[in-house]
């Protein structure tokens, strides 16, 4: 697969996956490299041939995706390419989700952020994380002068945001700031920080931008409480920032 994904552009979706997996069931048998990784990692240890590092995914996905991406960061494009097989399933409900950008799109987003993620910064949640980046990756891509509004307000928030800033030197935190309240809540859904109920409330009220007087209406309940349950999924968000951060 081209590193940009040119070779899938344009293509009906339907036959981009096809191939795809046709072309990993000609790969599946492949076991040279897999017996060097058996040997590296004792999560492959009892693989032998490329089938059975897939299988191994869903039994400790950031054990073994992460032995694969850094094969793949050492230059080898059969574990990027395993990476992706093991995505497939997230770019295809990203893509239903959103086909303004496509089944192709979303592969050219994932084979980016499959080739760049930073294994050593970020060992955990990797699936879900090369999932996030993706759909960023390919939402933004020339989109640079899309207005978005920070979130969450408040100074406590962005007190422990500049304090991780602090901390760790990076951009992340001032690219955490930048994103918008959808972009958040949903970052925070996909790596189980809040649960769906509190990413509704959320949504309703950072999102869409209702009063907790209307909020409590759309969701049966009294104003207090919206504003109860917002402040403690705020204050969860909080101590989470780095994780949130790390995605930007």
């Amino acid at each position: 697969m081209a590193s940009r994904g040119a070779a899938v552009t344009g293509r009906d979706p339907r036959r981009i996956v096809a191939d795809l997996d046709a072309e990993w069931f000609l790969l599946s048998d492949e076991s040279d490299e897999v017996v060097v990784w058996a040997e590296r990692y004792p999560v492959l240890r009892t693989c032998v041939v490329l089938a059975d590092v897939l299988e191994a995914v869903p039994g400790d996905p950031d054990e073994v995706l992460g032995a694969l991406l850094r094969e793949s960061r050492s230059g080898s494009a059969l574990a990027a390419r395993t990476v992706l097989q093991a995505m497939l399933g997230k770019v295809v409900l990203m893509a239903r989700a959103d086909p303004s950008i496509g089944v192709h799109g979303f592969l050219v987003a994932m084979w980016e952020r499959i080739r760049t993620y930073p294994i050593e910064r970020r060992p955990a949640h990797i699936s879900a994380n090369l999932a996030l980046d993706a759909r960023k990756w390919a939402r933004r891509d020339g989109r640079e002068s899309l207005l978005i509004t920070p979130w969450p307000p408040g100074d406590s928030f962005a007190d422990v945001v500049d304090r991780q800033r602090a901390r760790e030197h990076t951009d992340h935190a001032r690219e955490l700031a930048m994103l918008t309240a959808g972009e958040v809540i949903e970052a925070a859904l996909e790596l189980e920080l809040i649960d769906p109920a509190a990413g509704d409330l959320l949504h309703t009220v950072y999102a869409d931008g209702m009063s907790s007087t209307d909020a409590a209406r759309r969701h049966l309940t009294s104003p207090a409480m919206v504003r109860q349950r917002c402040s403690r999924a705020v204050r969860e968000l909080a101590q989470h920032s780095a994780e949130l951060a790390s995605i930007a």
